[in-house]
This record gives structure tokens, sequence and C-alpha cells, in this order.
């Protein structure tokens, strides 16, 4: 009887657990795409309440076990997720929605695997499709501009085809280039991004600091931006997708730059009736028949007139910059086709994009873009895909032209001929040899330069389970470069002969070639899931270089290198870089609420010295979702995190070898070797915070400390000390490096006909030198003009060193010259300290300030805003769209060399008197033989840079699908129309062209510098 009562006990206490078996059955089905009804591999079904899931297989396909009335969650990164209640059912299909917005926050660069923004433990900034294609940029070089925190720009030189100076938060690197490491599609870009097409890319990831982009180990000390193109894919009814789009714009200057409408020069008795022949100057014969430029007959030569004053009048006003710069026009033919079936894809397209430029007898810049991408199921374990990408280009730069059209003289007439005929007379001011007709050069001098381009990606996938498969890949690219410069045997030279011509040819090749294997795990162990990667990657690049130069044809029209009687000059050049690489990285995502990453990398490479050929990187970081713990009324999301990271930047290829100077046969030596020389390195900590509020807002916060330590520094040697080397790279040196972004997005209004939504974007950087172990030192200038940047101990990167004029009475009376009292100057109108009695005078000059005994040299300005911004706004109405986009550099100086030079020529706009009161004006030789300063850096030419840039606009309008629906059978799918305008206007204090000029390192308005130009474009797109 007790075994009885025992018996039952027991079958009571199990009777529960033997009725959850009972009922316990399988459910099965099938996953696919709403879009187009092919099966999704990879989803992740998941009964709700617990962790008992399954993963979709290679077809779509799965099972899992459910007991009772249990519900099925389906979800996959990229669409929306479904709950299915399994009620009596056994077989169960889902159709996901792709949800665009989800697929805009995933974030697939520098993490063990895709990974949704809102789990993201590092900063990283995707930019989609949607704000890439709002306005289409001419090229991806200026694509991100405004749109990301943390990112600053410089136009350079704004010319066609010219690459966008890009600078992910501090300038952390001494003696190289800031620019962040590219990649489109895994493939590591040494080529221009200048040069991609903006409607070939689904999206830009932007990984801006250390910390983030330490996985790329010792070419990602300055960040990373991470391309990905787009894949093919199909229509409701399976067929191709089509994408037409044709655009026609308008390249123009905002405005021409203002110079002098007057000389200095005493005018003849009877100028006037001359006046609309030429300026018929006091003391000069002119022959009859004259009109302008240079003459031999004639003879004298003009004078300073007696008030000194620029107020005087040309005899004829012929210059009109409007002969030089044209308005150019600009035009881009697109054409994209996806497919997309159940076991492949493909996309290829084409783009032609043209863009004239501004300046007369230039083509500008034309490239063509080839792409070819497909995707391959094999079988359900091996998937392989492709990338490639052909270029065409071609390019005419119009270097200095804008220097030289602004210092010509009002009365210049551009159009007169040469001597034998030719047009453009090329000495056009008899008066100033060094000044020319720049319409000369360029109908002249044949300029060519030309390159092609051919990037592949090609990968391997072996799935060796569910949640784990290897990568294998091969990219390459190789890139074919040719330049040459024609100058005829007819040119005219300033001394009235024919130069006899030139010819000067260079040529370049390119051949960088990746090998890696990837290990990709994936594994959920209860509420933890795991990520995570193990790499390796072998890179080897390639490189030669040729150049040769000769002068004085020997036979006109014959222009190859067999019609000169010798060389002037020939060089060439080849290297070889190696590097291997090792990475793992693991991403830890428990409850999805406590969020880990950390990473480790080996990098080795032939371009560090061969006893420090081996580097450490390393990345720890984590972050914690506060929002699913706790409820905080209005707030959505609420995530806080922090990183640490390390990340470098190689050296080039000659610093750690001895150098030796070749000429004619003999040897000399020059730069010693450096067997330790190693990258730089950059340690940054990044914390971070994210909110999403009110259903409408979303906010991301970033502060970030980096300090880069190991600089490239070409220290000086004494050379009977050091074998007879006079120099050596070693790594020595500090940046520190302190940033602050802000990004907010808000949604303020949505219903059924319109919607209005913004974006704002902040930073603030300040950085500084804090140990530099050598002399300070100067940076080459840019645009070959005025040495203003300095690096010295304690400064900022983009200091401008100087001179400066004395502006108070105190300065002045610490520098007074022997026997001088300080009664005998006086503060000018300007501001500066004068000789008393001198104002307005032939003989009033600004002084020079000095400190003991020598002219004074120090900081004179900063090229660093103080913060930049940019605000975007979309608003749509029914099928109408508007987007705006204002870019606002706020502090930060420009060195403005280009005045600078002009007033030394004497066409300055401030030179200009004629509208000046009198007992205000003020000499030319003020500013010539005072101001300018025998063209060193001086504080007078140094200007605001502030700036609010009305940066792209568009209008668009979609045709509504019903209209569409009843027009040729509903083949055309969609149609926008775009009016579209690009540095449309710019609100500015800045004097010259444009105050986005130079680098953002070295902000410079050179004499090599051209501004960006306007862009008014009209834009039409179909959709088969």
């Amino acid at each position: 009887m007790k075994r009885i009562l025992q018996l039952s006990l027991w079958m009571l206490l199990l009777a529960p657990v033997f009725s959850g078996y009972a009922q316990e059955r399988s459910v099965s089905g099938k996953v696919t795409s709403q879009e187009d009804g092919l099966p999704l591999p990879g989803v992740n079904v998941v009964v709700k309440g617990t962790t008992q899931g399954s993963v979709t297989n290679a077809n779509g396909e799965y099972t899992i076990s459910v007991s009772g009335n249990q519900t099925l969650v389906f979800s996959f990164i990229g669409f929306a997720p479904v709950e299915e209640v399994v009620g009596t059912r056994s077989v169960i299909d889902v159709a996901l929605a792709t949800d665009l917005k989800v697929l805009d926050e995933i974030i697939i660069s520098g993490v063990a695997g895709a990974t949704d923004k809102k789990k993201m433990t590092v900063s990283v900034t995707k930019v989609g499709e949607a704000q890439l294609t709002a306005v289409p940029a001419m090229s991806l070089a200026s694509a991100l501009t405004g749109k990301v925190a943390g990112l600053r720009t410089s136009s350079v030189g704004g010319a066609p085809g010219q690459q966008v100076d890009l600078l992910l938060r501090g300038d952390n690197v001494l003696n190289v280039s800031a620019s962040p490491l590219i990649l489109i599609d895994g493939i590591i870009m040494s080529g221009s991004l200048a040069d991609i097409n903006v409607d070939d890319v689904e999206s830009m990831e932007v990984i801006k600091g250390a910390a983030a982009s330490a996985l790329y180990g010792s070419r990602a000390g300055n960040g990373v931006i991470a391309i990905t193109t787009k894949r093919g894919k199909s229509g409701a009814s399976g067929a191709p997708q089509i994408t037409i789009r044709n655009e026609v714009g308008f390249q123009s200057l905002q405005h021409y730059l203002e110079t002098s409408e007057s000389h200095m020069y005493k005018l003849a008795p009877d100028w006037e009736q001359f006046k609309g022949q030429y300026t018929k100057y006091d003391g000069v014969t002119f022959p009859a028949g004259y009109t302008g430029g240079y003459n031999a007959g004639i003879s004298g030569s003009r004078v300073i007139d007696d008030d000194g004053y620029m107020d005087n009048p040309y005899g004829v006003y012929r210059f009109n910059p409007a002969d030089v710069f044209q308005v150019g026009n600009s035009m881009t033919n697109y054409v994209g086709i996806g497919s997309k079936s159940e076991k492949n894809n493909v996309f290829l397209s084409f783009e032609n994009n043209r863009q004239d430029g501004v300046v007369q007898f230039r083509d500008g810049y034309a490239r063509q873009n080839f792409r070819f991408n497909i995707d391959q199921e094999i079988t359900p374990w091996l998937r392989i895909s492709a990338s490639n990408l052909f270029i065409n280009r071609k390019i005419q730069a119009p270097s200095g032209i804008f220097y030289n059209v602004a210092r010509m003289e009002k009365d210049i007439d551009l159009f007169a001929p040469n001597p034998d005929g030719q047009p453009y007379n090329l000495r056009i001011n008899h008066f100033n040899g060094e000044v020319t007709n720049p319409l000369y050069s360029l109908y002249k001098v044949k300029s060519r330069n030309q390159s092609r381009r051919w990037m592949g990606n090609y990968t391997a996938n072996i799935e060796f389970t569910s949640w784990a498969n290897l990568d294998v890949s091969q990219t390459f690219e190789i890139e074919n470069y040719r330049g040459e410069t024609i100058n005829p045997k007819d040119t005219w030279s300033i001394q009235g002969v024919y130069t006899n011509g030139g010819l000067t040819q260079d040529s370049d090749e390119t051949v960088t070639q990746n090998t890696q294997a990837t290990l990709n795990l994936n594994k959920q162990f209860g509420d933890l899931i795991m990520k995570a990667k193990l790499s390796y990657l072998y890179e080897n690049r390639h490189y030669e270089y040729t150049y040769t130069t000769a002068s004085v044809f020997k036979v006109s029209g014959i222009e190859n290198f067999s019609n000169f009687s010798s060389i002037n000059n020939a060089y060439s050049e080849k290297t070889n870089e190696i590097a291997q690489n090792y990475f793992t990285i693991l991403g830890l995502d428990y409850k999805g609420r406590y969020l880990f990453d950390g990473m480790f990398r080996y990098d080795g490479s032939s371009l560090f010295g061969p006893d420090a050929r081996w580097n450490p990187y390393y990345r720890l970081s984590g972050a914690y979702r506060v929002s699913e713990d706790v409820s905080i009324p209005g707030v959505d999301e609420l995530k806080v995190r922090v990183a640490y990271g390390t990340a470098g930047i190689r050296p080039d290829f000659s610093w750690q070898y001895q150098i030796f100077n070749l000429s004619q046969g003999n040897a000399t030596k020059a730069q010693d070797g450096n067997r330790m020389l190693k990258p730089s390195k950059t340690a940054e900590t990044e914390f971070g915070l994210n909110v999403d509020f009110l259903k409408r807002f979303s906010f991301e916060g970033t502060y970030a400390h980096s300090t880069t330590t190991d600089q490239f520094l070409n220290v000086q040697l004494i050379p009977f000390l050091n074998g007879g080397y006079s120099n050596r790279w070693q790594n020595a040196g500090t940046i520190e490096s302190k940033t602050l972004e802000f990004t907010l997005s808000a949604n303020w209004m949505k219903k059924q006909d319109f919607s209005w939504s913004s974006n704002f974007v902040f930073s603030r950087v300040r950085q500084k030198i804090t140990d530099l172990p050598i002399p300070a030192y100067w940076l080459s200038p840019v645009s070959g003009d005025v040495t203003a940047f300095r690096v010295a101990t304690g400064e900022t990167y983009g200091a401008i060193y100087g001179h400066r004029m004395v502006r108070t009475l105190d300065e002045m009376s610490r520098q007074l010259p022997t026997g001088a009292t300080i009664d005998e100057y006086v503060v000018n109108s300007e501001g500066y300290v004068i000789l008393a009695g001198t104002e307005g005078t032939l003989t009033e000059r600004p002084i020079l300030y000095a400190e003991n005994g020598s002219t004074w040299l120090g900081k004179i300005g900063d090229g660093n805003a103080k913060f930049n911004m940019g605000i975007a706004n979309t608003f749509k109405y029914k099928g109408f769209t508007l987007y705006v986009l204002l870019d606002w550099k706020n502090g930060g100086d420009v060195y403005n060399s280009n005045n600078q030079r002009l007033a030394f020529n004497n066409v300055s706009k401030v030179q200009d008197m004629t509208n000046v009161p009198a007992g205000q004006k003020k000499v030319a030789a003020y500013w010539n033989a005072g101001m300018y300063d025998a063209n060193f850096a001086n504080a007078y030419w140094v200007e605001d840079a502030s700036y609010l840039k009305l940066r792209e606009v568009a209008l668009g309008y979609d045709v509504p699908k019903k209209v569409l629906d009843s027009f040729l059978k509903g083949s055309i799918k969609g149609i926008s129309l775009k009016a579209v305008g690009r540095n449309l206007y710019t609100i500015t204090g800045y004097s010259g062209y444009d105050p986005e000029v130079g680098t953002v390192r070295q902000p410079i308005d050179g004499i090599g510098a051209n501004p960006i130009y306007r862009n008014i474009a009209f834009s039409l797109g179909f959709n088969l």
C-alpha cells in the first residue's frame, strides 16, 4: 500500500512534465522576402519569452519545437520582425517586409558582425542612400560634407574632379597625410575618392576615431570610411529593376574677385583724347595706332602720381573676368540594372560624368564608371560574390589661373594678337613683364592627364554550420596614370621670341593585391549572443613611376622625344610593399542590454624598420542600454557607452633606409637609416550617450580624447658625427586631441500628405602638440605659396606664424630707433603706428613689430574653427520633396596670400582710393612696400574664414504610381524630377573668392587655389 501511495505521488508530480512532453510538437515552414518572394537564410526564429530558437537554412526553411499555444518571433537584419501565434498549425510560412529605417541603422564596419546601431559600443555614423541621393554629389569626395559630426572638409582647389580634403576629428599626425582609410566593398583604396560615383552607393559608414577604427590597425589612425555599393534587386514580378538618371547642369563662380578699378600712375595732360583706345601715361610716348599690350615702339616709363593714390581712372576699361571664366556645363548619365533570383543576384551600372568647369580652353573633367557586382549560390554551403569597378578618367586642371586673372589691370586687352598673329598676346602689360595673358597659355599649352583604374573583390563564403562560416577574398586595385604637357615650338616667351617649345611626360602604375581569410562565428547561448571573427590579411603593393622632360623642338609639329637634341631630365622609381596582419574580435550581447566588444590585431609591414617589424593594436568597449531595465517617461532608448582603442599610421616607403643622392654617377650620403622606425600610435578614449525620446527625436553625443605618439620627425644630424648623413627619420613627438560631437535627428511632423524632418550635426575639435623634441619647423606650403604654418610645442596644428605691425604707442616705445622719441609716432586710421605727419602721404608706412632688436615672429592666426555644424531639413508634401543643407563653419582663419600678392602688383581692392573721401586716403605703397612685407607671412593678411553655406538644395517631384499604372501599361514604375543646387550661396566676411580654400591643415588662399564652383542642375530619373 505504501508503494502504491509513493507511485501515485510521483505520478502527480511528474504529470505536468509528461503533459508538456505530450503536447510538445514540431513546427516548420519557410521564410521569404515580401519584396521579391525569395527565401531568406539566417532568419532567427524564437519562441517568444524563451531562449528556444532556430535559424533558417540557405533555402529559408526552419524547424522548431513548440508546446501549447506559443508565439513564434521571426527577426532578420533589415526586415521588420513578425510574430505568429502557433495555435494548431504545424506549418507556418512567413514573408518579411524590408524595413528601410532598420536597414539604415545596421552597422557592418569595424565590428564582429552586422550590428544594430542601438547595440553599438563605438562611434560609427552611417549615411544611407536617401541622404546621399537627396542631392547626388558630383562625386563621393564631397558627398559627406555637412552630414557627419566630427568630419571636416576643405575643397583644396575646387577644380572639377579634384579630391576634397577629409579630416575625421583631430589632425593627429605630423608630416604625413591625415586622410582617413577608404574601403569600398572591402577593397582598400589608394586612388582618389573623387572618381567614385554616388549612384552606385548603398551606404557609407564613417568610423571616426582610433577606438572605433582599431580593427584596421596600422592604417586606421585617421579613421575609416567604408563604402558599400549596391547589389542586385528585382521587382515584385521577378523582372530586373532598371534605374536611369540623367542630369544636366551649369557651373559658374559665385562671384568674381573684386580688384582695383583705378591706378596710381600720372596721366598725360591730353589722356582724355585717347579714352576708349588706351591709357596714356605722362612721360610715355606711344606709337600711332597703339591699343594696348607690349609694343617695342613705346618709349619712356610710367611714373607714380604726386599723391601716390590709386584713384586715377584708366583710359579704357576692356578687361572683364567673363572673358576668361565661362558658364560650364555638367552632365551625368547613369543606368543601373539589378536582378535577383533565388540563388543569385546581379548588378550592372554605367555612369558618364562630365564637368566643363568655368575656365576657357580647358575640358575640365570627364569620367566613365563601369560596375559589375554578382552574388551566386553554388551549393547550400558555398556562395561566391564579386565586385568590379572600372574607371576611365580625363582631367585638365587650370592651375594658377585665378590668380593670373585677378592681377590684370583694367585696360588690358586679352584679345590683342601676338606679333605673328597668334591670338591672346602673351606680353599683355607693357610695363610689367611678370604679368602675362592668362588666355594665351590656356589656348596654346596642351595638357592631358588621364588614368584608368580597375578595382575588384572576389569572395567565397563557406558555411560550416548555421553559426560558423569562412570568407576567403582576393581584392586588387590597378591604376595607370599618364600626364603630358606640350608647349609647341612656336610658343611665345615674355621676351618676345619663340621658346621653341618643350615636352613633359610622366606616368605611374600602382598594383595593390590583398588576400584575406576570415572565420565568422555567430552563436546564441541562452540570453547571450556571441559574434566573433578570426582573420588573416596579406597585402602586396607595387608602384612604378617615370618622368621625362625636354625642351627646344628641332622640328615643329613632331611632339615626341626623338625631336630633341637632348633630354633635360629623366627620373624613375619602383617600390614594393608587403604587409601581414592578424586580428580577432569578439562581441557579446547579453539580454540585448549589456554589450561588450574586444579585439586584438597584430600588424607586420615592410614599411616598418627591420627591428620594429610587428606592432599590436587593441580595443575594449562596452555599452549599457539603460532603457531596457529602467522605464523613463518620454525616453524610448537610453544608452551609455565607453571605448578605448589604439590604431596607427604607417611611415613612408623610404624613411627607414639609408638614402644617397646620385648625380652623374656619383653618390653622396643624405639620409641615415632607422631600423627601429615603427608606425605612429593613436590611443583614444571615447564616451558616448544615445537617447531616443518622445517618439520623434534621436540624439547622440560623443566625447573623445586621443593621444598620438611616435610621430614621424625628420631629425637633422651633424654629418661629421653621423657618418656623413645629414638627417634621419625618427619616432618622436606627441599630439593630443579632444573632440565633442552632437547629432540630433528630429521628425517634427508626419502626416498623410506632409512631413518635416531635420538632422543637425555639430563638432568642436581642440588639439595641441604637447611634445616636439626638435626645433619648431615650417610646413611645406600648399599651392606653391607663402610659408605660413608652423609646427611647434604647445601649438595647435594649423597655427599661422609670421610678422605683425606695431599697433600701439606702448609697443613702439619698446623699439624706438636710437635718438627717436615716442612723440614722433602716431596711430593711423587703420590702427597701425606710423611716423607722425606721414598719414596719407607718399612716406606713410606701417612699422614691423620687433622684440629684443629682432623682427618679431609669432602666432598670427589659427586655421581651426571654433565649431562646425550642418543643418539639413527635408519637407515632403504629397509627391513633392524639398531638401536643404546648410553648412556652418564658425571661426578659423585663412591666410589670404592671394591678396598679399595682388597688393604687390598694385591691383588689390584695398588699395583702390577712388571713392575714399579726401583725408582718409592712403598711398598704394602703404600696402605695396609696407604691408606686403617682402612676401613674408604677415598678420595683416589673415582673415576670419567663418561662413554659412547653402551647400545643397533640391526640389523634387515623384509622379504618383496611379498615374504611371495607366501609362505605357505600367512598364514605368517610377519617375522622379529634380532641380538641384550645389554650393549655391555663401555668407561670409572673407574678401577672397571663397573662404573654403586650401587644406584643413593649411587653410591658405594661394596663387594656385581654385574656388568652389556653383552648380545648378536638373535631373530626370526613371525606374523600370
